[in-house]
C-alpha cells in the first residue's frame, strides 16, 4: 500500500509476484496507476471520501488527512475481502494513516511498516518558508500518526541507517533497516562516444548532447530549496561564462515536493530564480527537460560530466544510489544522508552554504572533463544497496516475521 504508485514498493512488488504461490495487490489512491504495469501485480485503488475540513487548526490537518487515507483503505480492503482475497502480509507507507485501523479488519495479517522519516525541529528551517516555534509545533504533530503506526507494525523498517538514526531511542530499537535496491543491470557504468538524444516530457524538441560539449547535470522530484535547486542555479553565471560549450540540464517537475513555495511567480522556484538570473544566462544551454523516462535518465547520468546532487538533511533521495550505481562524476554537499551513501574519494565535496567554493569547486571539476572521460568509470554503489541483496533481506525479515505457512518472496535473480 502506498498513497503514489510505484513508490519504493516496485522491485518488491514484483519479486512477491514472480511467486507462482502468491497474489500480490498493490493499493494506492493514485490516479492514474494503470500508466506503469507491474508483471504479476494487481493494482487497485482506494479513494477518500472527502477532502480535510475547511478550516480545522493548523496542526490537526495531517493527522485529519491520515484519518481519511485509513478510511478509505479500510473500504478497499473490505471490498477484496468480499472478493475472497484475504491477505497475510500487508506492506505500507508508513506516516500517512494507511496502517491505522488495519488491524481491527484484518487480525491475523503481518503488518508490516516502511518507515521514512521523524520530523525533528531542525529540519523546520528548510521545510518552512519561516522558521518559527509555530512551524515546528505544526511539523512536530506529524510523527502522532507515524508513533501510532509503528505501535501496530508486527514488522517496522526503514530504508537506511542514517534514516534510523533520526528516530527516538525506543521506536529506533524496533525499525530494521532494509534498502529498496538499486537495478546494477540497469544502472551501471557506460561508455558513451557518439551523441546522447534526451526526450523529457517538458521539451518540445529532443536535445542532442553532442562529444565534444561539456554536461553539467541535476536531478531531482521537484525544484526546490530542500534540494538546493537555488544554490545549483546561482553557480551557473560564471560557469556558462567560463566554458561556452557548456550545457545545463536540470530533470525534474516545476514544482515544490518537500520544502516551501517561492516568494514570487506563483511559487515557481524556477521562474523566481529565473528571474533573478535574468541576462546573466545563457537560455539556449540551459535546458529544463522535466521528467525523464528511465532510459535517457540513465543515460544523461552515464554521459553527464558532472552531476550535481545537492539537499539539505532530509530522506535520502533515490537518484543518489542511482548516479553512484552509474559511476557518475558527482558534485556534492557535506550532509550526514549523502556522506553515508557515497565515500570520500568518489565525489567532489562543497558546503551548500558557501557559494563561491561551489562555484569554484564546479568550475574546477568541469576544466578537467574532457580529460576525464579517458577515466573508466567505476560504479560507487555499495553492494549492500544491490537490489538482489536487498529483496533477499526483505525475505528473511517477512519469513522471521510471518506464522506459518510463510510467504517469501523470490530473490530476484
Amino acid at each position: 500500500m502506498h498513497g503514489n504508485f510505484p513508490g519504493q514498493f516496485q522491485q518488491l512488488a514484483m519479486g512477491m509476484a514472480r511467486q507462482a504461490s502468491n497474489r500480490v495487490v498493490f493499493l494506492t489512491n493514485r490516479r492514474n496507476p494503470d500508466f506503469q504495469a507491474l508483471e504479476g501485480v494487481e493494482v487497485r485503488r482506494f479513494d477518500l471520501h472527502r477532502s480535510v475540513t475547511e478550516g480545522i487548526h493548523p496542526y490537526l490537518q495531517s493527522s485529519e488527512q491520515a484519518v481519511l487515507s485509513g478510511q478509505g483503505v479500510i473500504r478497499a480492503v473490505a471490498n477484496l475481502l468480499e472478493e475472497g482475497f484475504c491477505p497475510r502480509l500487508v506492506i505500507a507507507h508508513g506516516g500517512n494513516g494507511l496502517l491505522l485501523f488495519l488491524r481491527q479488519l484484518l487480525p491475523n495479517a503481518c503488518l508490516t511498516g516502511y518507515f521514512e522519516w521523524w520530523f525533528q525541529d531542525e529540519q523546520a528551517r528548510w521545510l518552512f518558508a519561516v522558521d518559527s516555534l509555530d512551524a515546528r509545533m505544526q511539523m512536530c504533530m506529524r510523527n502522532g500518526i507515524t508513533l501510532q503506526e509503528l505501535e501496530l507494525s508486527d514488522l517496522a523498517v526503514t530504508p537506511t541507517e542514517w534514516q534510523r538514526q533520526q528516530f527516538p531511542l525506543a521506536q529506533r530499537q524496533r525499525l530494521q533497516v532494509v534498502f529498496d535496491g538499486v537495478d546494477t543491470g540497469v544502472f551501471r557504468p557506460r561508455a558513451w562516444n557518439g551523441v546522447v538524444r534526451l526526450q523529457g516530457r517538458e521539451q518540445q524538441q529532443p536535445l542532442d548532447l553532442h562529444p565534444q560539449q561539456r554536461v553539467l547535470s541535476m536531478a531531482a522530484r521537484g525544484l526546490e530549496p530542500l534540494r538546493g535547486f537555488p544554490e545549483f542555479m546561482r553557480m551557473l553565471p560564471d560557469l556558462m561564462r567560463t566554458y561556452p560549450d557548456l550545457q545545463v540540464v536540470v530533470v525534474g517537475q516545476d514544482r515544490v515536493a518537500y520544502s516551501y513555495p517561492a516568494p514570487t511567480h506563483a511559487g515557481s522556484w524556477k521562474s523566481h530564480l529565473l528571474k533573478e538570473l535574468e541576462g546573466q544566462l545563457d537560455r539556449s544551454r540551459l535546458h529544463f527537460t522535466g521528467l525523464l523516462n528511465y532510459g535517457d535518465y540513465i543515460a544523461l547520468l552515464q554521459r553527464s560530466d558532472l552531476h550535481t546532487v545537492f539537499s539539505r538533511p532530509y530522506v535520502i533521495s533515490w537518484g543518489l544510489f542511482q548516479a553512484a550505481a552509474c559511476g557518475a562524476r558527482l558534485l556534492l554537499n557535506r550532509d550526514e544522508a549523502i556522506q553515508s551513501v557515497v565515500r570520500e574519494d568518489d565525489a567532489r565535496w562543497v558546503n551548500l552554504d558557501q557559494p563561491v567554493q561551489i562555484q569554484a569547486e564546479a568550475a574546477d571539476a568541469l576544466e578537467g572533463a574532457m580529460e576525464a572521460r579517458n577515466q573508466e568509470r567505476v560504479s560507487a554503489l555499495k553492494p549492500e544497496w544491490e537490489i538482489n541483496v536487498c529483496l533477499q533481506r526483505w525475505q528473511t525479515l517477512i519469513n522471521q516475521t510471518l506464522k506459518p505457512p510463510q510467504a517469501a518472496l523470490e530473490s530476484g535473480s
